[in-house]
Parts: structure tokens; C-alpha cells; sequence
């Protein structure tokens, strides 16, 4: 019977009545050794470490699109986000040195629990303490505090149609995400059959402890169940009925052995990355977290947190480690070719001449990495990673390419990377969809590759490092843009905070400084200078910012073959850190059609610090034309100073800085931290006086006293001369169209008087006068 095709096992089974048989994709939780130190206890333990407030708020948060509009228990969402949400514990699994444990283990619940499920965990009452954590879907947290019922004696042959013949009586509806049809759209559906009652009641009778099926109070029957581990093996059971249908089911065009790779990491979202080939998610296919490097220690993928690689002078090297699935329901066979290719970071490569090592002008612009890697055997269901050892090229080599030095300062211009299971069985290469030199429909349509062009920008790891000039502190990274195709044509480069971003965007806590290499922006000042949300800042160093998302340079022409780098920088203004972490930013190239033809994120880590304030003191009140000193306080860092005209030009570099206006004036503080980057701004205001006292001889005074004053467009003046507790507050009426007065001061008390001028009904200005 194992070599009968799936197809003909089900017909059989038709005709002679035979009882289902279901897929073993994921092996019985009760296959492993129990007991203390047993195998269940291990993976129970495992799964706690794995389960945090995240994981569990994913869940909640997202339930019938209490947040985002995303329904992940609706007709489309419900059978995929669920696989997916288990990638993401299988990954872990990986990750921690156990395969044995991926494809995740399952449970029927018509059995009892295992009891490692059911006392495990810091409480002994199998759930992670983090179930409490807040969730807008999550119902009461007492819940988390309530014991389940361990023996819901829930069995799929209560249900028809979840057994074979009966299972492939249904289809997955909706085919395709569409807005219109997101929630409970089709009760004949595959996933609708599934979900309930089966799977609900499962829910239900687990979270009621008393057993009575009115009143469920348990965490199971909550939207926080994935705070028991008991829920992901249950889910992994339901699972593997789609599994079944997706094998055994003539429909379905499910191969045996499908290898694939991620090429974005949604989890929530409709639109994931589910292995369809061509991919159903719209987002950029640079992303897939399914690649990643280390650039010193190999620790076989435990941290999967991807950093920029390094060029290493004296011994050492990078490791790039390529996660590759099994969405099949039969192992593969061993020995499939993986190959692993880099790239100078740009926002148009093509394929395959940017990768092969075919171009070397200006210099070596991509080759293969480590040539001859072959995969093992990869269970169905499962994954494996694969470790690459590379030693990236010297930046220095690349020192030809730019026109200024802000292109090649300290490696700011990466990598990106592009992994391929390459195999002769179909198409070249193995690929469902022929390839061509378009590099983003190339990754879209075939899952057997994934390409990541993710630049790191450690705001605190870049110390030292970034921009090209004394008065300034770029820190970010370039990339190439232009036409890889060797036809020309007009491109747009877009600006902008990612889609389906969670979090505060970069935009709002940072400054974003676009900087252009000269013949970049001669291309686009040719071009008619176009833009959208941006800003010119300094036209002399090319550089822009910008000033909403998305933000855009229209248009611009790139002959044949040419190709001109960018630098997009983050500087992080001190009073808008709000202590997020991590923020991401997306560089995209697209054609005249607005279709993206690549681009590069911008993956940001700011250091939790204190923020400091600009303050270039008080306001001034001076005459014309006289100098004033403006003086900045000290910040408790080193930091650079600049001192910015009403015009918004740089006028001055340090701490201290005289001007001598004609007119009142604002001056802007920048103070900019030579540790990160982090800046802020203050404005301090040079009043240029329209009226004044502008002397008093002699003074002190014993007899009379002439005050010169200067008067602008005034229609009436007069001083007033007043002591306090004297009596004395004594007016002068002035001739506007003359410039000095004589007072008469022998009758007056002896004493420091205050001088008033009043122009127009309004005071204007003060001085002293002493009468002796």
C-alpha cells in the first residue's frame, strides 16, 4: 500500500467504506517519552520559554479584527494565520537545538491531556505566567488563574466532514483575500467546517472546568489561550486535518515535497507569505527573516536577530544562516542544492549578472558565497538551517564609486543577499516560474527563493562613524539606485514608513536626511526636481528631508546602465525619544508605473538614553548694527554646535557666536550628540529696537540733562521719569521729528530714576538716570 497514490488510497476508500486514515504530518505528542526529564516535560519547557506577553497579545489582539480589521478566526484567516503562528514556535524550536520537536508535536483532544501539559510551568497549573498580560480581546484575567478541563473528550468522528471521504467534500473559500468577504463569508468552506464546531467547542470545553458547558471561564476559552502550551499542540492537531485535506484531497495542488523559503515575516497580516506560488503578499520581497547573518560568533541560528556583515582584516568571518521549509507532506530527499549569492546594497539589481561575479567595474560587484552547500533529508512539515561562512569584501574597495565621502565613511554601504534551493526537476533551476532579469518578480513568483537587503542602523554602534563633514552627523547607510537593466528609463525613489508598521513610526521621534551623490542629483535637478513630503536642506550637500510618508523624488532619468548612490540618515531628536527601541524604514525604487522594482530597509536600534535640551539663552534687545554675543549652554556630551540664520542657513559652527543684526532676527540652535546622532533645536531671538534712548550726557546729572533718542515711523512720543516712593513721575512730551531733549532736573530729589520712552501709546524702552 505505500507506494499507492494518495488519490487511489482515497478512492478506495470510498468505494469499500473504509475508515479515515489521518496524515501523520505531525507526529502524536504521546510518541515522546513522558515522565520527569521525559521528552513531553522538555517540550512543554521549551514552549514556556518561547511564550511571552507578545506572543499571547499577536493572538488576542488580532482576534476578529479588534485592532487592525485583520479576522484572524474568519473563513480566509483562520486555517493559515494559525500555521503561521506555529512557524513561529517551530522556528524557536530550531533555533534551541531540537528538530526532534519540528514539525511541532500535536494532540487529540479526545484523549486526555498529557499531564506535562497540565501541572507544567512556573505555577503547576500549565499556564505561562504572561497569560495576564494586557489584550483587547483577551476576556478577564482571572481567567489565568482558573483550572481548564484537562479531558475535553472532544473526537473529529463526531464530525463527518472532518474525515475522509467527507473531508474532501469542501474547498477553501475564500480563494484569495478580498475586503468584501474577510469574515465568516462561506459555512461550506473548508476552514468554516473546521473552525466550528470543532475546534470551538474544543476551546469551550477546556476552558469550563465544572464540565457543564455554560459557563466557560478557563484560558482556554479565552483569546489568551496561547498562554497554555496545550494550545499550540491542539492547534498543531488542527492543523494537520488541513494537512490531510491538502494530501489526500485530488484538488489540491499540494506537491509531496514542497521546499520553500519566507519572503516576508507576517504572522497577522492577510496577506502572508504562505509558500503560494506567486506569493499573495504585497509587501516588499527584500525582507524575508528566513536569511540573516552574524558577523563573528556561529551559534548555529539560536539568535536569529540579523546584523550587517563585516570585512575581516585579520582572521574571522561572517556566518549567513538560510532557513529552508518542507510545506510538504513527505520528507524530501537529501541531497538538493542551496546556493547563497551576495550583492553591493541597491535598489535595482537584476538577475543574474549582479550576483554571478560578471561585473567587477568599479569593482567586484557580487559573486556566489561558499559554493557546493547541499540539503539534508527536511521532514514534512519541518525546516533546517543552513550556515554559510563569508568574509565580506574590504569598503574600501568601493572608495572609487561615490563623488563625496559620506558614501564610504565607515562600511555605511552593505549588503544585500539572495538564497536559491536550485534543482533541475522543472523549469531551470527548479523554478515553477521562469526567471528573467526582473529580480522582484522573479523572488514574488517563486517560493524557492529569497532575497533580504536589510541595512542595521545601530544608532549606538555607530559611534564614531558617519558624516562627511565637521558640522554635521549623518548615521544611516547608502544604496545604489538607478537602472540595472541596461535600457534606461525614468524612476521614482520613494520614502517611507512601512505598510502594516506597528509602533511609532521613525518619522515622528526622527529626523529622516536624504543626501544625493552629485550626479544623482543633477539627474534629478534635470529632470524638473519633483518631489512630494520633502524638503531641500542643504542644496550644497545635496541632501533633502523629509517631511511626510511617503515621501518622493519623481521622475528621474537614468541612461543606459547608470546607476548613483543615496544615503538616507537618522538623527533622533531628543525631545520626541519616546524609548522605543527599534523602528523600520523602507527606501523603494519604482518605475513609471509606480511598480517597485526593488529597494532596501532600513532596520533602526536606538539606545535607551536620556534625552538633553538645546538652549541658546535668553532673547536679546540691541540696537542696529550692534553686536550681540549668543552663547549656547553646554550639554552634558560631546556635541557639535551649529547656528542657523532666519533664512535656515549654517552661519556658524561652536558654542558661542557674535551677530550684528540690522533687523530683529531668529537664530537656530542645533546641538547634535557625537555619540548617536541625537539632536535638538532651540531658537533665541535678536530684537533690533525701532525706538530707543539712545544717551543721556551728562549722566549722573545735576542741573540739565539731554537725551538723545531715535524714533522709527512714530506719530507721538514722550518720556516718562519716575522713581519709586519718591512722587516723582514726571512726563516729557518729544518732538517725533527731532532726535534730542533738554530736561530741567535741579528741582528734583536726588536718587536713580527709571527713563521710560513711550511711542505710540506704547512703552518702547528704558534706561537709568542718576540725579545727584
Amino acid at each position: 500500500m505505500r507506494n499507492l497514490t494518495p488519490v487511489l488510497l482515497l478512492t478506495l476508500a470510498k468505494m469499500i467504506g473504509a475508515p479515515p486514515i489521518q496524515a501523520q504530518v505531525r507526529p502524536d505528542i504521546f510518541s515522546f517519552s513522558g515522565g520527569p526529564g521525559g521528552q513531553r516535560e522538555q517540550l512543554f519547557n521549551l514552549m514556556i520559554q518561547y511564550i511571552d506577553a507578545d506572543v499571547v497579545k499577536t493572538h488576542c489582539d488580532m482576534t476578529m479584527g479588534m485592532i487592525t480589521g485583520y479576522h484572524i478566526h474568519s473563513d480566509w484567516d483562520f486555517l493559515p494565520f494559525h500555521r503561521t503562528y506555529l512557524e513561529g514556535m517551530e522556528d524557536f524550536l530550531i533555533a534551541q537545538g531540537h528538530p526532534e520537536f519540528v514539525p511541532l508535536p500535536s494532540w487529540n483532544p479526545k484523549i486526555h491531556a498529557p499531564d506535562e501539559f497540565e501541572h507544567g510551568g512556573p505555577n503547576l497549573d500549565g499556564i505561562d505566567p504572561d497569560c495576564g498580560s494586557p489584550c483587547t480581546a483577551g476576556g478577564p484575567t482571572s481567567a489565568c488563574d482558573i483550572p481548564m478541563n484537562w479531558d475535553p473528550q472532544n473526537d473529529r468522528a463526531d464530525y463527518p466532514a472532518l474525515n475522509r471521504p467527507g473531508l474532501c467534500d469542501w474547498n477553501m473559500e475564500p480563494s484569495f483575500p478580498d475586503p468584501s468577504n474577510m469574515g465568516n463569508c462561506c459555512p461550506n468552506g473548508l476552514s468554516r467546517k473546521i473552525e466550528t464546531p470543532y475546534h470551538d467547542n474544543t476551546h469551550v470545553w477546556m476552558g469550563d472546568p465544572d464540565n457543564n458547558q455554560f459557563t466557560p471561564n478557563g484560558v482556554m476559552s479565552y483569546f489568551r489561550s496561547p498562554a497554555a502550551p496545550i494550545f499550540w499542540i491542539w492547534h498543531a492537531y488542527v492543523d494537520d486535518i488541513w494537512k490531510e485535506w491538502e494530501e489526500y484531497c485530488p484538488d489540491v495542488a499540494l506537491p509531496p515535497v514542497d521546499l520553500y523559503m519566507k519572503d516576508t515575516p507576517k504572522v497577522v497580516e492577510s496577506e502572508r507569505d504562505r509558500g503560494e506560488e506567486p506569493n499573495i503578499d504585497t509587501d516588499p520581497m527584500w525582507l524575508s527573516e528566513d536569511i540573516w547573518v552574524h558577523n563573528q560568533i556561529n551559534d548555529g541560528g539560536a539568535d536569529q536577530e540579523h546584523q550587517n556583515p563585516d570585512h575581516h582584516t585579520e582572521g574571522g568571518t561572517n556566518f549567513v544562516y538560510v532557513r529552508v521549509r518542507n510545506r510538504g507532506y513527505e520528507a524530501s530527499a537529501p541531497g538538493v542544492p542551496l546556493r547563497l549569492y551576495w550583492a553591493k546594497a541597491a535598489t535595482a539589481l537584476a538577475w543574474p549578472s549582479f550576483w554571478n561575479g560578471s561585473i567587477t567595474d568599479p569593482a567586484l560587484m557580487g559573486e556566489e558565497i561558499q559554493a557546493g552547500h547541499v540539503l539534508p533529508s527536511i521532514p514534512a512539515g519541518g525546516s533546517h538551517i543552513e550556515v554559510f561562512e563569508w568574509n565580506a569584501p574590504n569598503p574600501a574597495d568601493y572608495n572609487a564609486v561615490g563623488t563625496n565621502p559620506i558614501f564610504w565613511a565607515n562600511e555605511p554601504w552593505h549588503f544585500c543577499l539572495l538564497a536559491r534551493i536550485e534543482t533541475e526537476t522543472t523549469a531551470p533551476f527548479g523554478m515553477t516560474f521562469p526567471e528573467t532579469a526582473d529580480l522582484n518578480g522573479n523572488v514574488n513568483q517563486n517560493n524557492n527563493i529569497i532575497w533580504k537587503n536589510i541595512s542595521v542602523i545601530d544608532i549606538a554602534g555607530m559611534a564614531g562613524g558617519g558624516g562627511g563633514w565637521a558640522d554635521d552627523k549623518l548615521v544611516g547607510a547608502s544604496v545604489l539606485t538607478g537602472d540595472a537593466w541596461g535600457h534606461g528609463g525614468r524612476f521614482n525613489l520613494v520614502f517611507k514608513n512601512p505598510d502594516h508598521y506597528k509602533g511609532n513610526p521613525v518619522t515622528a521621534e526622527a529626523e529622516v536626511r536624504v543626501t544625493l551623490d552629485q550626479p544623482l542629483w543633477e539627474a534629478w535637478q534635470a529632470s524638473g526636481g519633483q518631489m512630494e513630503n520633502m524638503s531641500i536642506s542643504r542644496e550644497d550637500r545635496h541632501q533633502l528631508i523629509v517631511t511626510g510618508s511617503p515621501a518622493k523624488l519623481r521622475n528621474i532619468y537614468y541612461p543606459a546602465g547608470k546607476r548613483w548612490l543615496a544615503h538616507v540618515s537618522f538623527n533622533f531628536l531628543a525631545k520626541q525619544l519616546s524609548g522605543q527601541p527599534l523602528f523600520d524604514f523602507d527606501f523603494i525604487q519604482t518605475d513609471e508605473s509606480e511598480r517597485a522594482v526593488g529597494g532596501e530597509r532600513y532596520h533602526v536600534i536606538v539606545p535607551g538614553k536620556e534625552g538633553f535640551y538645546a538652549d541658546a539663552g535668553p532673547d536679546k534687545n540691541v540696537s542696529p548694527n550692534t553686536a550681540v554675543n549668543l552663547s549656547a549652554y553646554t550639554v552634558d556630551e560631546a556635541a557639535i554646535y551649529n547656528w542657523y540664520d532666519p533664512q535656515g542657513e549654517l552661519i556658524y559652527t561652536g558654542k558661542d557666536m557674535t551677530v550684528s543684526p540690522e533687523i530683529t532676527s531668529k537664530y537656530k540652535l542645533e546641538v547634535i550628540a557625537e555619540s548617536d546622532g541625537v539632536k535638538d533645536y532651540d531658537e533665541v531671538e535678536v530684537k533690533v529696537k525701532e525706538h530707543e534712548v539712545t544717551n543721556i550726557a551728562p549722566n549722573p546729572a545735576t542741573g540739565n540733562t539731554i537725551i538723545t533718542y531715535r524714533l522709527t515711523n512714530a506719530t507721538s512720543a514722550y518720556l516718562i521719569l519716575t522713581m519709586p516712593y519718591s512722587g516723582v513721575n514726571n512726563q516729557y512730551i518729544l518732538n517725533v521729528a527731532n532726535d534730542q531733549v533738554q530736561l530741567n532736573v535741579n528741582d528734583l530729589p536726588p536718587g536713580t530714576y527709571s527713563l521710560i520712552l513711550v511711542v505710540d501709546g506704547i512703552p518702547s524702552d528704558v534706561d537709568q538716570i542718576t540725579i545727584l
